[in-house]
This record gives structure tokens, sequence and C-alpha cells, in this order.
């Protein structure tokens, strides 16, 4: 049952925090009503949750252009718990993202469970996915909304136990027993100087944007998903066009309202465009080399991993597999494909390189290297060379993403980057490698993971083609590229590998990930200062997020765990690895997982001090 205003709450039962309703606030509290739902509760609970309007939606904002676009295939995107959580089995059945399209679309042409939809339907998802979850509450659980930001949490040693003393951003107070933090993204703090420079964090979107002129140029720092966004708000955002042709090719129709834009990477290359999706909802690459065992054994035999030389040669085999079985599966069929992967699982390692060596030609090999850095030498000695280059790199990667990621053999490799990602949560959260491999791990090896494997809908890849043929973007600037402030001429100034340009203002587009200490969300900091909370440290690595316990509780600088306050999604991403993510269904997804967890360890901590709850209900 929810309530809105706080004077209608009957607080007699015990009382519990959610700090932040997106996602995974919604996970938290989903798996609170299916466990009441499921009579777990000895007692009846208070359920507060903090955020701003609507609730349930978190950053995906319902307000946002329909341009936009969702990463994530509709199919792929769910809030409720299955059969394949392996957690406490409690059951709450609700639609995935793609089902409730469906119920709003009845017409002749349905959703499609491979497309891409608009991030403001999915926000829309979510919020309707939070006010189905308080329908669902039993008369047992109060749920009270809270439309305000928690901008301070202190812990007060009482009889019956530790209870948090939370502060609003309007100064109001609330006492409860237990705590869920689970704030998302965050803004990436700016410099009065850089601000004055017109330097812009890539989100929020429209300030990052609506001050630049049609006039002006403006640099996009980073190729990736967030450039997709940065390239829609001041294309289509401003009223232009793109049409597909009768020969099937995109092209770019103006408004006249565009910048000149120039995108530029350390790699120097876009990220590379996500498959056509072949895949059942359910199926997902199984490994047969970086499996689970094999990294438990890994870590029984020598404790924190190093990545490069005992992970990294298993998760190839896993992708080398995969490739060269596809790659024979498209020339020789399938029965050919089933006897190679026969011969391949069963072979050594030197065995492997004649069974490849027989079925495919040697240019074609998997080539790790190749798929790290793409570009040859040769198509360095010229602008034209490099441009050349560029042009027919990102027209393969358009026609690999057309194939699918089962039919194509450099998606179907890339693909198992993302099927496996658990398994590589297994062997990096809670410091499971060793700091050095671990800052190798964050600072090269997942931005090569996020280029392959999380690219955006192959329609952002056509329309930077088009917008490059339209002479609106610039992409060619080359690895490596130098970008510096010229405080002379107010302009900023990229030195490219063949060339140097200059911008009016430069867009930072990616995701920020600040420490905790110096995040804009006030509570983080205020936890840090406070001394309630500590960075998480691997020696002397931050990797980022709040140190937390393997049950996901908070813990202090004076080694305190507080086994009452649990910490979820990017507030800890550093010690567990790619938290930001939304659950999958029928995969048994991590986020699912984790909620799961921390609900059944609330469900034992309400068993054992169902009795204390009075005596926090006489402090609100």
């Amino acid at each position: 049952m929810k309530i809105n205003s706080l004077n209608q709450a009957d607080t007699t039962g015990d009382l519990i925090a959610i700090i932040g309703a997106g996602a995974r606030g919604l996970s938290v509290l989903e798996r609170i009503v299916a466990f009441a739902r499921a009579d777990q509760f000895l007692a009846p609970i208070v359920v507060k949750v903090f955020d701003r309007d609507p609730f349930g939606a978190g950053c995906h904002s319902v307000h946002q252009p329909e341009h936009l676009l969702v990463n994530t295939i509709a199919s792929q995107i769910t809030v409720f718990s299955d059969p394949t959580v392996q957690g406490s089995g409690f059951q709450l059945a609700g639609p995935s993202f793609y089902e409730w399209l469906c119920d709003r679309d009845r017409s002749s042409s349905p959703p499609d469970p491979n497309a891409y939809y608009p991030r403001k339907r999915l926000g829309e998802y979510l919020a309707w996915s939070f006010d189905y979850l308080c329908s669902l509450a039993p008369t047992t659980v109060k749920i009270v909304t809270v439309s305000k930001y928690v901008v301070a949490a202190s812990p007060i040693a009482a009889s019956e136990g530790t209870i948090w003393k939370l502060k609003d951003e309007s100064g109001d107070t609330h006492f409860v027993r237990y705590t869920f933090l689970t704030t998302g993204h965050e803004q990436e703090p700016l410099t009065p100087e850089q601000s004055e420079q017109r330097l812009f964090p890539v989100y929020p979107l429209d300030p990052a944007v609506q001050g630049i002129q049609p006039d002006e140029t403006v640099a996009i720092e980073g190729l990736g998903l967030s450039a997709c966004d940065v390239i829609s708000m001041l294309t289509i955002g401003r009223g232009g066009k793109f049409n597909r042709e009768q020969n099937g090719q995109v092209c770019y129709q103006a408004s006249g309202q565009e910048p000149k834009m120039i995108g530029f990477a350390r790699s120097g290359l876009p990220i590379t465009a996500r498959a056509r999706n072949e895949k059942e909802v359910r199926e997902q690459y199984q490994a047969r080399f970086l499996t689970r065992s094999a990294i438990a054994q890994l870590k029984a035999k020598h404790g924190q991993l190093d990545f490069q030389t005992q992970v990294l040669p298993l998760l190839l085999a896993d992708m080398e597999f995969v490739y060269s079985r596809t790659y024979v599966q498209k020339h020789k069929g399938f029965t050919a494909a089933h006897q190679f992967s026969n011969s391949y699982l069963a072979a050594t390692q030197r065995q492997r390189r004649s069974l490849i060596a027989a079925e495919i030609p040697l240019h074609q090999h998997f080539d790790w290297q190749r798929l790290v850095n793409p570009i040859p030498s040769q198509s360095l000695s010229t602008y034209e060379h490099y441009k050349t280059w560029l042009d027919s790199y990102l027209h393969e990667d358009l026609s690999s993403a057309n194939e699918g990621n089962l039919s194509n053999p450099f998606k179907a490799a890339c693909d198992v980057l993302r099927d496996l990602r658990d398994n590589l949560r297994y062997v990096v959260d809670f410091g499971g490698l060793t700091e050095d491999s671990h800052r190798w791990f964050v600072q090269t090896f997942l931005p090569v993971m996020n280029r392959l494997a999380v690219g955006p809908p192959k329609a952002r890849l056509e329309e930077m083609l088009a917008l490059q043929s339209a002479g609106i973007l610039k992409l060619d600037l080359g690895p490596h590229p130098r970008c510096q402030f010229d405080q002379t001429r107010r302009r900023f100034v990229i030195q490219g590998m063949f060339e140097q340009v200059e911008a009016h203002a430069l867009i930072r587009s990616r995701i920020a990930m600040p420490p905790p200490q110096a995040s804009e969300n006030p509570l983080l900091r205020q936890l840090i200062a406070d001394g309630i909370s500590r960075p998480f440290m691997n020696g002397q690595f931050h990797p980022g997020g709040l140190d937390v316990s393997s049950d996901l509780n908070l813990i202090s600088p004076a080694n305190v765990v507080y086994p009452n306050f649990w910490v979820l999604g990017t507030p800890i991403e550093g010690p567990k690895f790619y938290t930001f993510i939304l659950p999958r269904p029928f995969v048994n997804s991590t986020a699912l997982l984790d909620a799961d967890r921390v609900v059944q360890a609330l469900r034992d901590q309400l068993t054992i001090t169902k009795s204390g709850s009075v005596a926090v209900s006489a402090l609100i």
C-alpha cells in the first residue's frame, strides 16, 4: 500500500529506507513485496522511499525526447525476478519491458522484442513498475514516498541496535532501522574555470547542448554511447532528419540549426555497433574455458589474480572458440561447425592451432590484438590513407552488425564479452585482482571491452556515417589526440595525428564516475567526511565506489561493518563490477540476485529484532 503523506503513515512497524528509487531501488522494493506476500516478515513494516518524482524512473527521465534510445533491446530488460535467479525462490510475476510495450500497443504491427526503444518509454515502464509493486504490497507493508533527496545519514547507538538518522534536503529528519542506499549515476563536478571555458559534462544533456549555436563547432571527447546521445540532440533534436534511400543508405537532411561536430577518442575509433540480435531471450553463451569452476580453482591456488596472465587467456579461448565455430558454420555449414566444436573443446592448445589452420585462412584467424588496435600502421602514413581506411572500417563494422550476433564471427565473439560479464564479476569483485592488475583491467581492458561489446544500435553508426558525408561530423583525427584550452583564443585546440582543429565548446561524452569523496551527491560526501564510510581501495588503487562487505554492508574507516545498511548499484562501482546495467530476464541476473540477498538479510534481522520496532517509531 502506497502512502504519499507522511502524516498518514502508520509507523508501528519496523522502518526501512530505500534511498534512490531508480532501477536498483525498484529491485529492492520488488524483493520486499515478494517476501511480504510470502509471509516472510513476522511483523508489519513501513518502507520509506526517497527520490524525486516520478518514482522508479531514476535517470531514465519520462520527459526526455523520443529520439534518445535505450542501448538494450526490449526483451532483455525487466524489473521482476524469475525462476533462474538462484536466490530465495520467492517469485512476483510482472512484465518485462517488451511485454509491457506489447500491452500498450495492440496494433497490427506489435512491438519488436529485438528493437531499441526510446529511453522515455523505459522511464515510463520503470515508473509504472513502481506503482505496480505498490499495488501488490500486502496490508502488512506500507510504502511511504518522500519526494526529496537524502543528504545525510548517521548511525545512532540504541539498546536494540544501531538505528539511522536520515536528513533530507529540506532539513527534515527520519529515523529508520534499516537502510538501502541505491542512488544511481552521478554528475561530473566541474571547476568554475572549466564552466567558464564552456566545458560541459555530457549529462544532463540539455545544459550540455542548449548553449551551442549553429555557427559554432563543438568537440565531443569520447566516441561511445554518450556521444551518440550528444549527436542525436544536436541533429534530430534540432529538426534534422535521417532518411533511408532506396539503395538502403542513410542520408541526413539538415535543418540548418546544427553546429559542426568533432568527435575524438583515445583509440581514434567510434564504439562498434551492436549486432542484430539473433538470440532467444534465455539464450546466453555458456563459458567453456572461463568457467566459474576454473576461476574458483585459480582463486584457491593464487588468491588475488593477475588478469592478463591468468584470466585473459581463458576469456580469449572462449572468444576464439565462438569466432572459429561461427566462421566454420558460415562457410561450411552446421555439421562442419559441430565437428569443429567437438574437436576444439577436446584439443590441447597446440592442437587447436592446427584445427584452426585447417579450417580458416590465416588472415581470417581470431586475433585479439587486432581487435584491441585494428588500425594498421600503413594507414597512418598519410591523412588520405587513414581517412580511406576509417571509412572502410566503419562500413565493414556496419555490415558485420547487420549479419547478426550468431551469424557474424566477429560480432559473435564480441558478444561473449557481454554474456560472460557475470564470470568477470566473479573474478574482479571485492578485490579479486592484484592491485596492478586491477588498475590495468579498469584503465586498459575495460575501455576495449566497452568499445567491442556494448555498442549502440547499428542505426547510430549509420547516422554517424551520414553526418560525416554531410560534412557535419568529423571523426578522422586519429588515435591519441591531445586537447587543450587556448586562453588567448578562448578555444579548445585538438591536435590530431594529421591536423589541428579548434572548437568553441567541449562536451566530455562519458558517464562520470567520480570518487565518492568528490561526488556531487552530498550524501556520499557526508558519509565519507563523517567517518561513516570509506572509499574502496585495492592496495593503493581506488577503482571507485564506497567500501562494502561481501554482503553489501557499508564499512567504516575503523572497519565497523553496519549490518543494517546496504549499498547497491553505482555507489559501489569499484568493489563490484558493472553495476549500472538493468536486470535481464532468465539469465540469473546479478542485479536481481543481489537484491534478493540483501532482502533475505533484512528478513533474517527482522525475525531476530522484531520487538524493537516500537522504539524506532517513537522517534518519528
